[in-house]
């Protein structure tokens, strides 16, 4: 489980108050055994980001590593518990708007599967009931957000990340989260050969973070990262590149994934609000199904049909 805002938000509250951070972990942690190792780390005189960099998300990694550079930690804690409260609202936002299609969704099955389970026909019931859920489920499981899990570092994959209609939103947020890591590192003054490491982490499974991993060997041998972009869209990799060359990488970086994360929100919103109409479309359609199937049962069986 990810390390919530609350905690965040304590631990800079403490380190203001001059707490020191074993303490500090121990009155922010309360009774989670997640974080009991991150206070024995903190007393073994490890540095905050290092200790927490296994219970908290890789785009949190980034922001602590900056806070250490730039020697503001609170603000940056405190901006990471901001950045937990703004996703828990869009993600409460996004579940109420789509409490009642769902709803409506499990009374039309439970009612069109009623029949076939009375007379004890429970594989046909099954059929029904699948037909009135799975389209909802597969546009749900489609349009779903997807987050890197806490402490986890895996390096994107060896094929590189295409987008299309489906893995859209998922790509973008990825790209969106490698592109904020990048920009919280290079405000920080985070050195570059862990800005990427961090960045690949935070981006994993998008473009940005492809081209991140694979610029590693080449950054290392001088090469200067506008170089090393390939996935990125055209637009992107120009933007950066002119914005590397002018020293402003991390506002450039920070403004695009803005714009990404408000674009995949814009489509996530659209879909919600389209989902109603699907769900009532598709159990219109089956109950229409269902009905007519009946009735032409019923008069074949009539003499002389």
């Amino acid at each position: 489980m990810a390390v919530g805002a609350q905690v965040f938000r304590s631990l800079a509250s403490l380190h203001r108050a001059g707490v020191p951070w074993p303490q500090a972990m121990a009155s922010a942690a309360g009774s989670s055994m997640q974080l009991q190792g991150v206070q024995q780390a903190l007393q073994d005189g490890v540095g905050l980001s290092e200790a927490m960099a296994p219970v908290v998300e890789p785009l949190d990694l980034a922001l602590l590593r900056a806070g250490e550079h730039t020697g503001g930690l609170d603000e940056a804690l405190d901006h990471i518990a901001a950045r937990h409260d703004a996703e828990s609202m869009e993600a409460g936002r996004r579940k109420t708007t789509l409490v009642y299609p769902v709803v409506l969704a499990h009374v039309a099955a439970v009612l069109l599967a009623l029949p076939d389970l009375i007379a004890g026909n429970g594989l046909a019931g099954l059929v029904w009931t699948a037909a009135a859920l799975g389209p909802v489920y597969l546009i749900l499981w489609l349009t779903r957000p997807r987050s890197v899990a806490p402490g986890s570092h895996a390096h994107p994959g060896t094929r590189m990340p295409k987008t299309n209609l489906i893995m859209r939103n998922a790509i973008e947020e990825a790209d969106s989260r490698g592109l904020t890591a990048l920009a919280d590192c290079d405000e920080g003054g985070v050195p570059l050969n862990e800005t990427l490491e961090l960045v690949a982490s935070a981006g994993g499974g998008g473009r940005v973070a492809w081209d991140v991993y694979r610029a590693m060997p080449r950054v290392a041998d001088g090469v200067p990262l506008s170089a090393c972009w390939n996935a990125i869209p055209l637009e992107m990799q120009e933007e950066l590149r002119t914005a590397e060359e002018a020293g402003e990488l991390g506002k450039s970086a920070r403004n695009l994934a803005t714009r990404l994360r408000f674009g995949v929100q814009m489509r996530r919103q659209k879909m919600a609000s389209l989902l109603p109409l699907v769900v009532l479309l598709v159990v219109g359609g089956v109950i229409a199904w269902r009905v007519i199937g009946f009735y032409s049962n019923i008069y074949g069986n009539l003499p002389g049909m």
